[in-house]
């Protein structure tokens, strides 16, 4: 029962309202064992001296037990299941806010359909036992023990006679808990799998489609589907093995009963009403124990899916909050140093992608960051608003430690664009003031203009109203890229990160955009990786990395005079862009 210390914290402030179904739960068998007893009496007392007044008496007196019981448990049960809902939602708030706070590193190397599956299925497992599971165990577990010493009081001889099936259920339920307990587990771990690979297929159906593999994307979901068949079936029959079992010792005991109570009966040693009280107290002894099993099924649910749930919640949050941050301006352009910095990421933390990178941005300054693959432009703009954080060395803002910053207040002050746009399935107003909320109107429809949203939105059927889809599928590629230029400008950010933000545009409208962008860029300070000519010339300079340390670094002229690095990547990368983007290359500096 380890599980249930691990949510014993989210069950205690709920203590007293569980004291209050724990008294309620009481209260309702004390009138469920009552009926038993007020059915003897009126056979004992009433039909057996042929005194109708007595029956009738007593009949009155098992109704309004009936009534009670009834009236008690359905407040009983309202109250249970809106305690279990407050619990599970309460820790499934605790794990979205842990959520938030884990670092962009953990989302690298969990699928985002095992969270979906940790969110939605496990919770529910354990909602089923908090709701339900262990009223029940409290309810079930007192009537097993009050039936026990009831039957005894009455009659402890024919109560030990009807209680020698009982090892039987119990090595039943023994072996019942053995084998379920793995089964669960692997249902478990096999309908991760399947939500992981149903959330792969439907998030990329794009190149699903763009490359013809929808039959290899059924495959793949037939086979994890076809294995969840296999883990439930396993399940199934092991479940299907135990109800049977325990209705034929169920069935046993009532035949002693019949035998063992007739020859009583015969010899005149016990009432009438006594062998029609052991019969109807028997089920208090055979519900309980038949239960036991759906409550071993529903705990090892619970038990299952418990861990899981809370890999979520003990997941290391290896990017902290700074313990008394430290505070940014917040106007006017901002500075960024990196000295010495190396970095490693997390899941393989011995190969370095930065090794000592050291370089400025000055306030106001635009630096483009160029590179091959894995030269570690990505790190570099991953750093600076601390999606990661260095191995060694310190990524500086305003000559301050960012380890040293609170991570929101950091982050506002960042306006982000990256290479892969991602848009909510709501309004393109809406996604567009993401960053800032508090935007009127005019704000959006201005950053709208910078970033040449505006040419589109007349063909929306809403226009900014117009919900973008899930992903933002209502749009193409270069639209969402827009709308994200646009999000990042409304934030009026002191520092601008653009990450290819201008990739998936067509070059008339990239060259509007970087005309719009020039005044919103004055005065502001950006680091911009891309790959386009016209961006990279119109930086005020340029660093190009090599193996995590700056090979180059100058203005466009200046570089490309070296007939170094820059100018092999330039040559290599964009002349034949020059040439249809009719650059005059006879303008261009050579050494």
């Amino acid at each position: 029962m380890a599980f249930i210390k691990r949510l014993f914290p989210f069950i205690k402030p709920h203590r007293r309202r569980f004291a209050l179904v724990g008294a309620l739960s009481l209260l309702a068998l004390f009138f469920a064992q009552m009926e038993p007893r007020l059915m003897g009496v009126a056979i004992d007392d009433g039909v057996a001296k042929g005194d109708l007044s007595t029956v009738a008496l007593f009949c009155a007196l098992l109704i309004g037990a009936a009534i009670c019981f009834s009236v008690i448990n359905y407040i009983r049960q309202v109250m249970q299941g809106t305690l279990g809902t407050d619990v599970v939602r309460e820790l499934r708030d605790a794990l979205y806010r842990k959520l938030q706070r884990l670092p962009y590193s953990y989302y690298t190397t969990m699928p985002t359909g095992q969270i979906m599956s940790r969110m939605l299925s496990d919770l529910d497992s354990v909602e089923q036992l908090v709701t339900f599971g262990l009223s029940t165990l409290l309810t079930e577990g007192l009537a097993l023990l009050s039936t026990i010493v009831i039957l005894f009081v009455l009659d402890a001889q024919l109560a030990l006679t009807v209680m020698l099936p009982m090892p039987l259920i119990l090595y039943g339920v023994v072996r019942f808990r053995k084998r379920i307990d793995p089964a669960w587990e692997d249902v478990r771990e096999q309908m991760g799998k399947l939500t992981t690979t149903l959330q792969e297929n439907v998030a990329g159906v794009r190149v699903v489609k763009a490359f013809a593999r929808e039959d290899y994307a059924s495959s793949r979901f037939d086979l994890q589907n076809r294995l969840n068949r296999s883990k439930n079936v396993h399940r199934a029959r092991i479940e299907a093995e135990y109800f049977p079992w325990m209705d034929f010792v169920s069935g046993l005991i009532f035949i002693i009963l019949i035998l063992a109570g007739s020859l009583r009966l015969m010899e005149g040693t016990l009432s009438v009403g006594t062998f029609f009280m052991f019969n109807w107290y028997i089920w208090g002894l055979i519900w309980p124990v038949r239960i036991l099993g759906w409550l071993t099924n529903l705990t090892r649910q619970a038990a299952a899916a418990t861990p899981r749930v809370f890999q979520i919640l003990d997941a290391e949050e290896t990017v902290r909050e700074a313990a008394r941050p430290r505070v940014l301006a917040t106007s006017g352009p901002a500075r960024v140093d990196f000295e010495q910095v190396t970095f490693a990421f997390p899941d393989d933390p011995d190969r370095a992608v930065l090794k000592g990178l050291t370089f400025s941005v000055r306030p106001g300054e635009t630096v483009a960051i160029l590179g091959g693959t894995g030269s570690g432009k990505s790190s570099v703009i991953n750093l600076v608003p601390r999606f990661f954080d260095v191995t060694g060395g310190s990524v500086k803002v305003d000559g301050v430690d960012v380890r040293e910053l609170g991570l929101a207040a950091l982050r506002r002050q960042i306006g982000i664009v990256p290479q892969e746009s991602f848009l909510f399935s709501a309004t393109l107003r809406d996604n567009i003031r993401f960053g800032a909320p508090e935007a009127d109107d005019a704000r959006v429809l201005a950053a709208a203009q910078v970033a040449q949203v505006d040419e589109f939105v007349p063909s929306l059927p809403k226009g900014y109203d117009t919900k973008v889809g899930e992903r933002g599928v209502g749009l193409s590629g270069g639209q969402k890229q827009r709308v994200a230029l646009s999000r990042a400008v409304l934030m009026d950010p002191r520092l601008l990160i653009l990450d290819e933000a201008t990739s998936a545009v067509d070059t008339a409208t990239e060259q509007r955009i970087q005309h719009a962008m020039a005044d919103v860029l004055r005065g502001r300070t950006a680091i911009v990786v891309a790959q386009r000519l016209s961006t990279i010339m119109s930086a005020d300079r340029i660093i190009v990395l090599r193996d995590g340390r700056v090979a180059e670094e100058g203005t466009h002229a200046e570089l490309y005079a070296l007939d170094g690095e820059y100018r092999t990547l330039f040559d290599l990368q964009f002349r034949d862009q020059a040439h249809a983007e009719t650059v005059d290359m006879d303008a261009v500096p050579v050494a």
